[in-house]
This record gives structure tokens, sequence and C-alpha cells, in this order.
């Protein structure tokens, strides 16, 4: 009898923009994963930095340690800040939404205008602060400094099948996912209306449209010579202009998922791009 689908790994990305890292469990508080994106580095301007502009985030490795939130980077030593923020109320971008946030501490801004050579701050986001999705795909729902939605979720056989175009592996880090599940059918996550896993309730939304992050190792933060694998996929997963992989989307209540949960995919149908 065939194995059913499981959830083979799941992935948190504290700092929006720095390396992420694996968890054996992922609680979903009314926003998403917690400590999923909820800080974010920005320039003095406000506006959010990522790695389509400073590739060198990926080599920022990012631990939550009980209360404290501990940045690290080759060559560039360590700070620890608290994950309750001390700081006063900031105004920040990210994309097209503006809010007011908490800036983090002197040390944190410190730390990351010393390793980024110009001046940087890091602010949280509180459940009180976040923004909402866009009401066209996902109305009624909330996200942090994602870039949208609060989660991301990928098939290992989407990323199998982009490694036999490619001609070499490529990790599914690339792609900043929060859920990894397994499956041989690549990209039947394009379909997944509803699903559950364990007992919670989720919904694909929308299909991720890629950027060149995507070509940015998640270990060196070098980008790739080739421009891969946008390159490919901008030959078999790309329309009207956008390049898709993975699929976002929104949980349905707080709990708890865990790695090896089962997969049911509850409705299978059309789910939009951008």
């Amino acid at each position: 009898m065939k194995a059913g689908r499981t959830v083979l790994r799941l992935r948190i990305h504290p700092v929006k923009g720095a390396r992420g890292s694996d968890v054996d469990q992922m609680d979903f508080d009314e926003v998403g994963p917690r400590f999923d994106r909820r800080w974010m580095v920005v320039g003095a301007d406000g506006v959010f930095v990522s790695q389509r502009g400073r590739p060198e985030l990926a080599t920022v490795r990012v631990t939550v340690a009980g209360e404290e939130l501990i940045l690290q980077a080759p060559g560039a030593g360590a700070v620890a800040v608290p994950v309750v923020p001390e700081g006063g109320r900031v105004g920040v971008r990210v994309w097209d939404s503006e809010m007011e946030v908490r800036t983090v501490s002197t040390d944190a801004d410190g730390w990351l205008t010393a390793f980024l050579g110009a001046p940087h701050r890091l602010v949280h986001i509180g459940n009180d602060d976040v923004r909402p999705t866009d009401p066209a795909y996902a109305k009624g729902h909330r996200v942090g400094f994602a870039d949208g939605y609060p989660a991301l979720l990928v098939s290992q056989g989407s990323v199998a099948e982009l490694g036999s175009r490619v001609g070499r592996p490529i990790p599914a880090e690339r792609f900043r996912p929060n859920i990894i599940v397994s499956g041989d059918q690549a990209h039947e996550e394009d379909r997944w209306r509803r699903f559950a896993i364990g007992s919670l309730a989720f919904s694909g939304v929308k299909l991720c449209t890629r950027c060149k992050v995507t070509t940015t190792d998640q270990e060196s933060g070098e980008r790739d010579p080739d421009r891969e694998p946008l390159r490919t996929l901008a030959r078999y997963r790309h329309l009207k202009d956008k390049v898709y992989f993975g699929v976002n989307v929104v949980h349905h209540a707080t709990g708890t998922i865990r790695a090896g949960d089962p997969v049911e995919v509850l409705e299978r149908g059309f789910i939009p791009g951008a």
C-alpha cells in the first residue's frame, strides 16, 4: 500500500531575508508560524531590506534561544537581543504597506550597520501591528513581515522535478518555504485548495511568484552564475510575465503541526497566480 503524504520538514525565518532553520514543530498563532518573519531589517529610510538587494543576509544565522534572539554571521560575531522588544515606535514600509512597528535594540542596529556597511536597524512586528493579506486572494487573514501570506508550502516532488530539469539538485531552501511535504507528483500543491496537516486546516490561496532570491545560495549568500533555478523555471513555470513555484497558504485556526504529520488533501481546484 502506498504511504500517504507527510510533512518532511518545517522551517522558520525569524528575520525576514536572513537564513532560515528547520524546526521539529511549528506553532501557528493568529498571524502565522510563530517566530517566522516577525523581525525585519530596514534601511535609514525605513524600507525593508531583503536578499533581493543584499544577498549576504543569507549568511546571517538567527536563533531563538529562550528570551533571546541571536544573530550571527561569519566574521561579524554575534549579537543577542530580547525576543520581547524594548524600543520605541517607528514607521516602516514593506512593499506597498506602511505601518508602525517597534525597534528592537541599539545593539542590533549597530551590529547590522557594521555587517552591511551602512545604517540599518532591526524592527519587530507585534500581533497588534500586522497587516491584512490581499483580500482578492485571502480576505480576513493577516500577515507579519512575510511578503504577502502567512506561510509557503512546496512539495518534494516539485523540488525534484526542478532539479532534474536544471541538471543538479536544487535545495528547497532556495524557495524559503515554511512547509515541505512528501509526494512524487510535481506541482500537485498548485491545486490544493483545502488541506489538513494533522488536525490543522489550511487553504491554498495564491501561487507564489519567484524572483532572483531563488538564485542565492542560502549558505554562502552568493548568486548562482547561471541564474539557476530561475532561468529553468522561466521555461516551464512561466505565465503572464511571472514565474511560479510553491503555493501561499493560510491557516484557519491556531494550533501546532509537526514534522512527520500526515497531509490530507480535502479539495482540489484552481488556485490563481498574480
